[in-house]
């Protein structure tokens, strides 16, 4: 009755070994993404060629809708979902002990060949080898925090696709603001030549002026012409940053015409966000990993179980009538006598616990020195769309209309309109790309840290 009691112990204990917190909070965490989110993944690697309709390339499309969109039909996303839904699968095989066996046996017996019966006639054997709880329990604590880190490797990458997909984003609505002014520059480029037919015949303008008027229009032509050829390429940048289908002349929202001045938190709000970042938070569970397998590791000195039963059919003895069967129980523990193998993989399992702690304070380092970075390019930006929208811009726009009725006039010579044209589309260009700079800069400041800012007075 006893060593059936001290199985049942046994069993117990193996049985409440994989209900452990860490496993039921990594199991939940994973529940928690949204059905619809969790649906778009799993559909999204099927592998089947035509178990899901593909989608029809979009025409139009809105920051908002790329974001959504981003989140269900990314790749990407979808295979991080599923590492991730491994990792916490894998969690079931913590408590895995080494598989049972059942032997069944008969003697041979022949008086005639001198064989005689040894021990017994036939038998039956039950054998069960079972791993110290201890050490099960190490290992689920090791697979739910290996499944944390795939949680966070999920959350990573979510941010990492919406900050490239916000990006791709702004820099084709950057092309097609680009696309516009220079459009515009060279339209006012042609009106120059046309106002400088009736000049020849009066003599204030020379053959020579009209042709370096018609080389400057069809150098901003050529240049148009580079810029639309350039868009099907950060269209499929963007397609491929999103997992979105995407229309070669899809249309999006006009880039913003003016930038507000960011509303930044302060410094402590940013670096409490920045500790709740995946990449940290994934270096965290990283750590946590490497404690576990210390923690087996020492479990490694502490010796395994192995229970056992036997039936034998002992057949009939000599001399006697009748059949004699015998039952036995059996219950030993292993001898972990490799003491300098279990004194290396703690030595290891330290180093690399050590190795991991090492990491966090590195990531962390790293994560405040790009916040530092991306609130200085978000400042430089700014203050460069300031100027250009409230100083360059204007007079160089005011300068080009001076030029040009100075020069119907004959007042200004055709080099000061080139200049102006030239100095206005360099300063609609930078403004351009200063407006794309402050939008990107926030998108990475949103991906470091959660916390999405807008401008001042939005």
């Amino acid at each position: 009755m006893k060593p059936f009691v001290s199985l049942v112990a046994c069993v117990a204990s193996l049985a409440l070994a994989g209900c452990t917190a860490e496993a039921r909070l990594a199991r939940h965490e994973f529940e928690s993404v949204p059905v619809p989110v969790a649906r778009s993944l799993s559909e999204a690697s099927q592998g089947r060629v035509g178990a899901v309709p593909r989608p029809a390339a979009l025409n139009s499309l809105t920051l908002d809708e790329l974001l959504r969109l981003t989140e269900l039909r990314s790749p990407g996303l979808a295979a991080a979902y599923h590492r991730w839904r491994a990792a916490v699968a894998e969690i079931g095989t913590a408590v895995e002990i080494p598989e049972a066996m059942l032997e069944y046996f008969e003697n041979i017996e022949d008086r005639r060949s001198n064989i005689m019966l040894d021990g017994g006639k036939r038998g039956v054997m039950f054998t069960q080898e079972i791993t110290n709880p201890g050490k099960l329990v190490a290992r689920e604590k090791m697979l739910s925090a290996e499944a944390q880190v795939m949680a966070q490797d999920f959350d990573a990458f979510r941010r990492q696709a919406r900050l490239r997909a916000t990006a791709a984003y702004y820099e084709l609505q950057s092309l097609d603001a680009r696309v516009e002014i220079t459009g515009r520059v060279a339209q006012m480029a042609a009106d120059v030549e046309e106002a400088m037919e009736p000049m020849l015949a009066s003599g204030m303008a020379t053959q020579a002026d009209l042709l370096r008027m018609q080389v400057e229009r069809a150098e901003m032509e050529s240049e148009l012409a580079g810029l639309k050829l350039r868009r099907p390429a950060l269209v499929r940048q963007l397609a491929s940053a999103s997992g979105v289908e995407l229309a070669t002349d899809v249309k999006l929202e006009p880039l913003l015409g003016a930038v507000r001045l960011t509303r930044v938190p302060e410094r402590a709000r940013l670096y409490v966000a920045i500790e709740e970042n995946p990449m940290l938070r994934m270096e965290h569970a990283r750590a946590a990993v490497a404690q576990a397998r210390q923690v087996e590791a020492n479990w490694m000195w502490v010796p395994d179980f192995l229970v056992g039963a036997s039936w034998m059919d002992m057949g009939t003895p000599m001399g006697e009538g009748g059949t004699w069967s015998a039952v036995s129980v059996r219950a030993g523990i292993s001898i972990p006598w490799q003491f300098h193998v279990s004194k290396a993989r703690s030595d290891a399992a330290a180093a690399n616990e050590l190795a991991a702690r090492l990491v966090v304070e590195q990531r962390k380092l790293d994560l405040l020195a790009e916040l530092d970075f991306a609130l200085y390019e978000l400042s430089d930006a700014e203050r460069m769309h300031k100027l250009l929208s409230d100083e360059v811009l204007p007079k160089a726009r005011m300068a080009l209309e001076l030029v040009r009725a100075d020069f119907s006039t004959g007042k200004a010579r055709l080099s000061d309109v080139l200049g102006a044209q030239r100095t206005l589309l360099a300063g609609e260009v930078s403004s351009i790309r200063a407006r794309t700079d402050v939008l990107k800069a926030r998108a990475m400041l949103l991906s470091l840290t959660g916390m999405n800012l807008n401008g001042e007075g939005d």
